[in-house]
């Protein structure tokens, strides 16, 4: 055998071997690449707000999902993610001047959610958006999956898939 079937030889057994040691979940070969439709995008449309209010805080919680990422946080809010590894998580976020409140368009795709399509659960998002007009004084606006609009075909800056 010369030098080029051996070389040939040995990288077919290398991937060959690397293919059977990568497995993900029930068997299934892992996928290095997100599937479509798994990276979704969230936004809240209809979120009804007085004209005088802004957003002082929010938490939400997902089921079969995880946060992906929140990628326009603005300076001046403090924000805490927590991806349980049962793919029930959640996302809290407040703001610590009343300079950095927000209004309602910042929930335009603020957040990338990886869905966990072999989750017992179905995909669902719940919580509240906390409003104020004067700092000292707040009201909780609670939204369900009904108020959140899904979009598919995101574009997320880096991605991690968790397997």
């Amino acid at each position: 055998m010369n030098k080029w079937a051996r070389i040939a030889l040995l990288l077919a057994a290398t991937v060959a071997t690397s293919l059977f040691l990568v497995r993900a979940k029930g068997g299934v070969f892992a996928d290095p690449v997100p599937r479509p439709g798994r990276f979704v995008s969230v936004s809240l449309a209809s979120l009804e707000i007085g004209a005088s209010e802004r957003v002082v805080g929010f938490s939400f919680n997902v089921t079969s999902g995880r946060i992906a990422q929140v990628p326009d946080m603005p300076i001046g809010w403090n924000i805490s993610v927590d991806n349980d590894p049962s793919w029930n998580t959640s996302v809290a976020a407040s703001v610590h001047v009343a300079a950095a409140a927000l209004d309602a368009s910042f929930f335009k795709d603020f957040a990338v959610i990886e869905k966990e399509d072999a989750a017992d659960s179905p995909f669902e998002l719940a919580g509240k958006v906390v409003v104020s007009t004067d700092f000292s004084h707040s009201r909780a606006i609670q939204v369900a999956m009904k108020d959140f609009v899904i979009r598919e075909d995101v574009q997320f800056l880096k991605s991690h898939p968790s397997k």
